[in-house]
């Protein structure tokens, strides 16, 4: 799966730079329109489609049934990625939303052997945030809650696979907050690049004991692309 984000990521960078050379005509007359509409597209502002692809370092947050936090957990290197819409209002405000899949997950070791839990989420984000314009490159922070519903619960342990969710002893439902500072690079009118680093701390509960508890965590950078809508 990862390489085919990474595959659509870099033919949509492809067609970005050939839309961007056309606009770039040193054959092409200069106009009073188009002037204008590089001035406004400067500004960053606009609706667009988005996509992108993350990586992440993803881990738990356990705290066992006397109250202390667990921090024998070694975090995983996974992948998310998601499809969306942004709006980014004149003003530097940006509203923003997003559907995509999500992996979870971390590594215990017990008694010199690995337990590798893997997870994968079907994921909804909203949020809201502010864009500071500098010309054709904008910096920006959004805030944005999440719902996640668990597709797939996985623990190897000596490379068996055990269903988690089959032995009732996960919860399904997962929410919480992603926290992301970002760079908007305008490509040309009709296309923009974007890199952000996203930290999540996750405030469901996973665990079906209720004397336990266990958080979903995250850092990771998503490389995306948004497609202005006229």
């Amino acid at each position: 799966m990862k390489k085919l984000i990474i595959i659509h990521l870099i033919g949509f960078l492809c067609l970005g730079t050939a839309v961007n050379a056309q606009s770039s005509d040193p054959f092409s007359k200069p106009s009073s329109s188009s002037s204008s509409s590089s001035s406004s597209s400067s500004s960053n502002s606009g609706s667009s489609l988005t996509i992108d692809a993350s990586q992440n370092i993803t881990n738990f947050s356990f705290k066992g049934s006397d109250g202390v936090v667990d921090k024998e957990y070694n975090p995983n290197y996974s992948g998310s990625f998601s499809v969306g819409y942004r709006n980014i209002l004149p003003s530097g405000v940006i509203l923003r939303g997003s559907l995509g899949m999500r992996n979870a997950g971390a590594t215990l070791v017990v008694d010199d052997t690995n337990n590798t839990y893997n997870y994968q989420y079907a994921e909804a984000k909203i949020g809201a945030g502010y864009l500071y314009s500098l010309g054709k490159i904008g910096v920006y922070l959004t805030v944005s809650p999440y719902f996640g519903y668990l597709l797939k619960a996985n623990q190897n342990l000596l490379n068996e696979d055990y269903d988690i969710i089959n032995h009732e002893s996960i919860e399904r439902i997962d929410y919480g907050v992603f926290v992301s500072p970002g760079v908007n690079f305008e490509m040309s009118e009709f296309i923009s690049a974007y890199f952000e680093l996203n930290v999540m701390r996750g405030l469901a509960n996973l665990e079906t004991v209720e004397t336990q508890t266990s958080n979903n965590t995250l850092i990771g950078g998503s490389l995306g692309l948004a497609f202005t809508i006229k």
